[in-house]
């Protein structure tokens, strides 16, 4: 659940600081040229933002994958004592 809030967040964000860039710059001074390369410059660096929150969500999930998958292994080993424990062993 906490995940969830981190990339509702960082999207957020990251959408807040795009429409926030454009409304600077169309609302700035500055001939076409100047806010073409202004928009050029900030869309690549939303876009190195994106990339970086991206890798950040990347690790959160394979973390909880990570954790997921050990609480099952230690699941099915505590599952499988017990049955080693209940059955009779053949001989």
């Amino acid at each position: 659940m906490k995940e969830h809030g981190v990339e509702s967040f960082i999207a957020g964000f990251l959408l807040g600081g795009i429409i926030g860039a454009g409304v600077a710059l169309l609302f700035a001074p500055a001939s076409g040229k100047e806010t073409r390369e202004q928009i050029a410059i900030r869309a690549n660096k939303a876009y190195e933002d994106g990339k970086e929150g991206a890798e950040y969500v990347r690790r959160l999930v394979q973390d909880e994958i990570a954790a997921v998958r050990d609480g099952a292994e230690k699941v099915k080993e505590a599952v499988n004592k017990g049955v080693e424990q209940i059955m009779p062993k053949k001989a």
